[in-house]
């Protein structure tokens, strides 16, 4: 499953557009091999940002972008 979902543009599309549909934030992609994992859908935006990262030094750093559910 992973390896589909690393290669194939359609079955990663297909679960961010599950994601952005049901209302969640962010779409996480662990290959569950040891490399750092990839945001493939942030705030209905799609993107391939990895944590660790340049941009999102931890999962922390990922989760503080996300909307604040109270506004």
């Amino acid at each position: 499953m992973s390896r589909l979902f690393a290669r194939s543009d359609r079955v990663r599309k297909a679960f961010t557009d599950l994601t952005a549909d049901s209302g969640g934030v962010c779409c996480l992609f662990d290959t569950g091999d040891g490399a750092p994992e990839q945001v493939c859908l942030l705030n209905g935006e799609p993107t391939r940002e990895s944590v660790p990262g340049p941009r999102f030094a931890d999962l922390r750093a990922l989760v503080a972008t996300w909307p604040d559910p109270e506004e």
